[in-house]
């Protein structure tokens, strides 16, 4: 009798639940910025403002996702390396949200990528293994990423260039 009962509740609505807050607007210093998100103030600006175009919805809903917070969801999920599910939690977001805006923000900056990654000529290769091997003694080595360690399978034989 109680299961049919509750049947005829009249149902719960869920109180509404806004979005995380921008922290860009925020009193983080640059430091703290830096410590959550891998960028300052200004760079993150910077980004979020190559990526306008690609990013901005056209839409008067308020709370729609601003270009600076979907920058930001995607730098934490990047620099955090946490899962998605982390990252909307932490900032206030649903994963699907997180989800969907890494994907944006990605598929922007990869569509920008030849602006910014560029190959050295034969010529810049030559000067780099000069250069690394003059000042360490790295024979071979042309450009290095953010000090990333890359595996390198080692030569069965030592060939000098």
């Amino acid at each position: 009798m109680a299961a049919i009962a509750m049947l005829y509740l009249p149902g719960v609505r869920r109180e509404n639940h806004y979005r995380g807050f921008n922290p860009l607007t925020k009193d983080f210093s640059d430091e703290e910025l830096r410590q959550r998100y891998r960028f300052g103030r200004e760079s993150i600006e910077f980004i979020a403002n190559e990526l306008r175009a690609d990013l901005e919805r056209n839409t008067r809903k308020r709370t729609a996702l601003s270009v600076e917070e979907q920058v930001m969801i995607a730098l934490r999920f990047y620099g955090s390396g946490s899962q998605l599910q982390v990252v909307g939690d932490t900032m206030g977001y649903d994963k699907s949200t997180v989800s969907r805006v890494v994907r944006d923000v990605t598929d922007a900056l990869v569509d920008r990528k030849d602006q910014y990654i560029k190959w050295p000529t034969e010529r810049q290769k030559n000067i780099n293994k000069r250069v690394f091997y003059e000042k360490a003694g790295f024979p071979n080595v042309i450009g290095c990423i953010d000090g990333t360690h890359v595996h390198i399978q080692a030569p069965t034989e030592d060939i000098p260039r």
